[in-house]
Order: C-alpha cells, then structure tokens, then sequence
C-alpha cells in the first residue's frame, strides 16, 4: 500500500515538472501563484492549463473533486484572482495574452470568465432556438447543423434534426468539440450496434459508472436527473436533456457561454454581440428580407402567437420559407466539418432532408381550445414568458410535456469548500479519490451492467404526471454483443469565425443565473 501511494506522488510531482519545465517565462510567476494557494490543485491547474493550450491530455487529478480547470480557479478568492489579472496586464507587453494557444493566453480567457456572467441559447421541441442575444425563431428542418461555434477552436456544438411526421422535426442527436474531444450524444441511431450507452468519445462508446466522468482535455461528464452537462475546461456549458416523443428519443439542448465573449461565436445561436436583430443574418452577414416582418412574427411566436393570423401572411410565409432554406443551408455541416460518428457507408446527406418541412406550421393554425389547453399547461410548469409560444406549440401538436431551462450541473464557488489535500490519490474513470488508501477501481466497460442504474435519466413525478405517454425514458439496454465500433470521422475545422468589432449598447437583461470545436483532422 506504501509503494502505490509513493507511486502516486511521485507521478504527480514527475508530471507536473514535466509540464513545468514548458511553461511560458509569463506564466512561470502565475504557476507559482497557483502552487502557493494549495499545493495539489494549484499544480494540477497550472499543469492542465499547459497542456490544454499544448493541444495534449491533462494530467490526471489528484484531489477529491471533479472540477474542470475553470471550475478550479474560480474557486479562488476575488483578491487571488484580482492578483493573477493584474499579474497578467503586467505581462501584455512580454506575452501573446490574448492568444489562447499560449498558456497565458488561456490562462487569461479562464480568468476573464470567472469575472463574467453567462448568457444561455436553447433548442428545444419542434425545434424552436431561442439566440445568446435572446432572438427567438423556430426551425422545422431535418439535417446536420452547427448550432454554435467559437472562434478559439476549442468550442463547438452541432445538433442532428430527424423528422417527426411530414411537418415537425426534433433534436436526435448532439455533436460537441470540447476542448479538442469529439463528444457525442445520439437520443436516437446509434452509429453502431451498442445500445446501452448514448455517448460516444472520439468514435467509441463509453459508459458513465459514477455521476461523473473526465475527458481527455480537461472536460467533464455530469448525469443528474435526466440531464447530461457538459462543461469545458474553459468553463462552457451544453445541458443535455434526455426526452422521447412516442416511442423515439429526443434531446433539448441548453448552450452556455460567457457574456465577455461578445462577437466570438457563430451557428444557429447567433454572434452574442448584444443584438438580436442580426442573429437571423446570413452566414456572409447579410440581412434577412423583410428584417422588420420577421422580427415582428418572431416575437409573436415567442410571447403568444394568438395574434399571428393578423400578421401580413406573406412576410409570415417568406419568413418561415427564408429559415428553413436560406438560414438552415448556411448552417448545415459537411463531410468535412461534421462532428458527428457515421455507420460504415454513411455520410450527413443521410441525416439530410431540404424538402422539408412539407407544410409550414405556426399556432395560428391551432385551434383556439387546444391552445388555451397548452397554455395552462405550461404555465402550471413555469416556463418562463420568451418560451411560451415554443412551448404551447409543442404541446398542441405534439403533446410535448413543457420544459424548462435547465440549471448546468456545475460547482458553486460561494458554497464549495475546499479541504486541504494531506495525501494525493489519483482521481480518474479508472480510480476514485481515496486519500491515504489504496485507489479503488472503478472501470469503464462497455458492455458491464451498470450498478443501480446510474445512468439512466430521471423523471420528476410532477412532470410525468402532466401527460403520460410522454413519460421520459432513454434506449433500454440490450443484449451485449461483441463491439462493432463505429467509423469515425476524421473531421477539419469549420470556417474560422472572425470577431467583428461592435458598438456598445445599452446592457440587456441579465442572464438566468447558473446553479457553470469542427476537430481537426487527426485528433481523436
């Protein structure tokens, strides 16, 4: 027992020299900043931190908690991280701090966004997206989007359509880059033929054992309830919310990101620059037609919709026909830039369908009891006034129980109490923390059945008592065969996407408040 512990030291002290002897002169003083507040996860950030911005696997953790490396430094004290940013201002003349291939450079940006507060785009239902910048829109299309991209290479998400009838489409599938791990999440067809487990890593299928499971890059994996977070080292979040329509899965999707990052990001949820009106811009920015007519209807549907038949049913029409064809074709992926696993033989043009939807639906086309219905509904579920078009529509038509935002399932730094680590022990998917005993081993096979059902999404009684053939559920686990892994794809970058200066406005209402990229070719 002796040895494995001073085996354990002793590959936490080699790794972090290792790291150590790269870092950046700028962020030497930082790293012994870090150590000097607490010895064990302060080398452990500035190490992650390191390679991170080096595109290489973070060191394993050696404390307790599963935080990603954002999460860790937020857990500083204000004056600490007051410290490190006048440490880094200080530095602005000698280092590339704005450059996040540099370890100061990331360093920076994580330190910025414990500073900042977040702003949240969705998609959700049939689908309908509600913009960082709060623009609301619905989107009947079936095929392979990017729903959100950052320009730093290290952020991407994109979402897979399937078609719900002739007329309405829901979210099947998630696509994430997160921090250079392709991550993936498939309510309904799987890539291959293991049905136990909706994730798959770099191409493989991996089963979440615990609550909790670290990527590669310094990400992390949370199942609570029915909803999976995903948050990034560099402390963005996408919640996965696990739902069925019928007898098929679907996903609602809940994308956060900092408020700081204005006109950084690109997709189907706009720039986040703090206006609304030019998140419906084509992806070269070009306006929309008929800028003013779309916003107008777009609020309608947001808000009520019952006045929507009194809207020029032409702008309506060229509205819905310019988000379907003209908006969707700017965000469709390719086999260049697609995220997501394929069968052998597959492509995204499987997954694609242009003529849809046949028929172009809106709530003015509901009646008036079924409507007032699904009105009560929602309101008896709190969801709040710019989803309540998406999801009075929802239930109307496809008996959709009302959803609300979720809360990313990440650490609050004004709760969080951080013991001091007398004994490091490794923390990974293979060990769980065990300070001054031996590690216990914790596998991740495929294939296992897993203890007490840990991953299986929640219901609240509440929820499923409103309509119950929309009771929640996952794929029941079949019977475990050989693994036929999936084809994976060797996926290039998207377009980069270039900030554009803009002009300061006035602050918009404050985001709810949290209770926290294409891969290149050849990485993972």
């Amino acid at each position: 027992m002796k040895k494995n512990i001073l085996y354990l030291l002793v590959l936490s002290m080699s790794t972090s020299f290792a790291f150590g002897q790269n870092a950046s002169a700028a962020f030497a003083p930082i790293q012994e900043h870090l150590e000097r507040w607490d010895d064990i996860r302060g080398a452990w950030l500035a190490a992650a931190i390191q390679a991170i911005a080096a595109n290489k696997q973070v060191p394993d953790r050696t404390f307790p908690e599963d935080f990603t490396p954002y999460e860790l430094l937020s857990m500083l004290p204000v004056k600490e991280r007051q410290d490190l940013r006048q440490m880094v201002l200080e530095n602005q003349r000698v280092a590339a701090t704005n450059n996040q291939t540099t370890d100061i450079g990331l360093f920076n940006a994580m330190l910025e966004h414990t500073f900042c507060s977040r702003n949240f785009g969705r998609s959700y239902g049939d689908p309908h997206l509600r913009s960082y910048d709060r623009a609301t829109y619905s989107f009947q299309t079936v095929g392979e989007f990017i729903l959100s991209k950052k320009s730093d290479g290290l952020f991407e998400v994109q979402t897979r359509q399937r078609a719900q009838g002739d007329n309405f489409s829901l979210n099947a599938a998630v696509a994430m880059n997160v921090a250079g791990d392709r991550l993936c999440f498939y309510a309904a067809d799987k890539p291959d033929d293991i049905q136990q487990t909706p994730l798959r890593l770099n191409g493989m299928p991996i089963q979440l054992q615990g609550r909790s499971y670290y990527l590669p890059h310094g990400g992390v994996i949370r199942l609570d309830g029915r909803n999976y977070t995903i948050a990034w080292p560099t402390g963005e979040t996408t919640v996965v919310d696990v739902r069925s329509s019928g007898s098929r899965g679907f996903v609602n999707v809940t994308v956060g990101i900092f408020d700081c990052d204005r006109n950084q990001f690109e997709g189907l949820l706009g720039n986040n620059n703090s206006f609304a009106e030019d998140d419906f811009n084509s992806r070269s920015n070009m306006p929309r037609p008929n800028n003013i007519a779309a916003i107008s209807i777009a609020s309608a549907y947001a808000f009520d919709s019952r006045d929507a038949s009194q809207l020029n049913q032409f702008a309506e029409q060229e509205y819905q026909a310019y988000m379907a064809k003209n908006f969707a074709e700017d965000w469709r992926v390719n086999d260049q830039n697609t995220l997501f696993d394929y069968r052998p033989g597959a492509t995204t043009a499987n997954y694609t369908d242009r003529s849809f939807p046949r028929v172009y639906m809106n709530l003015s086309q509901m009646n008036s009891q079924s409507r007032e219905q699904a009105r009560q509904r929602c309101l008896q579920m709190g969801v709040p006034a710019d989803e309540m078009g998406g999801c009075i529509f929802d239930q109307g038509y496809l008996n959709i129980a009302p959803n609300v935002p979720p809360t990313p399932n990440v650490p609050n730094p004004t709760t969080t109490v951080l013991n001091k680590v007398e004994r490091p022990a490794l923390n990974n998917n293979a060990h769980t923390f065990s300070e001054g005993k031996h590690p216990t081993d914790r596998p991740q096979t495929i294939g296992a059945k897993p203890e007490g059902n840990t991953e299986k999404p929640q219901v609240s009684s509440k929820e499923d008592n409103l309509t119950k053939p929309n009771t929640q559920s996952v794929d029941k686990p079949s019977t475990f065969t050989t693994p036929k892994p999936s084809v994976p794809v060797s996926p290039r970058p998207s377009s980069p996407v270039t900030p554009k200066p803009t002009t300061p406005v006035a602050p918009k209402p404050a985001a709810p408040k949290p209770a926290a990229p294409a891969i290149k070719s050849g990485k993972g």
